[in-house]
C-alpha cells in the first residue's frame, strides 16, 4: 500500500508543476516548497518500505544482496531519470510534467490495485 501511495503522491507532485504560472521568469517560492513537501513525504513512503521489505523477504543468507540490490534500483531510476529529463523543453514543460505524473500517477493506481495479491505472496511478513 505505502509503495503505491508513494508512487501516486509522487505522479501528484509532476502534475503540481501544471499549477505554475508558464512563461514568467520567475515562480512562487511557497509553490515550489510546497511541491518538494510532497515529493519529501512519497520518498518517505517508498524508501523506508523498500529497505525493510528488501531484509525481510530475502533469505537470510542473501540479506546483503538484496539491500545491495534495492540499492541499485535508486541507481538505475536515478540514471533513467538523467535520461527522462533529455525530454525537458522549458518552451513546451506542460507536456513533460503531464506524462511524467499521468505515468507515475497510474503506475501508483496499479500497484495500489494489486496490493492484496502481492501481500497474499508475502505470507504474511509485515
Amino acid at each position: 500500500m505505502k509503495f503505491g501511495l508513494g508512487t501516486l503522491l509522487m505522479g501528484t507532485a509532476f502534475l503540481l508543476f501544471l499549477l505554475m504560472p508558464e512563461g514568467r521568469s520567475s515562480v512562487p517560492v511557497a509553490g515550489l516548497a510546497g511541491i518538494l513537501l510532497v515529493f519529501t513525504v512519497a520518498e518517505l513512503l517508498l524508501s523506508p518500505v523498500g529497505l525493510s521489505l528488501s531484509t525481510k523477504l530475502a533469505p537470510a543468507k542473501y540479506r546483503t544482496q538484496m539491500v545491495a540490490l534495492f540499492f541499485l534500483s535508486v541507481a538505475l531510476g536515478t540514471a533513467m531519470s538523467g535520461t527522462l529529463a533529455s525530454y525537458y523543453d522549458p518552451d513546451a514543460e506542460t507536456g513533460f510534467f503531464l506524462v511524467v505524473g499521468l505515468v507515475a500517477v497510474a503506475v501508483g493506481g496499479l500497484v495500489l490495485a494489486l496490493s492484496r495479491p502481492i501481500r497474499s505472496l508475502m505470507s504474511g511478513v509485515h
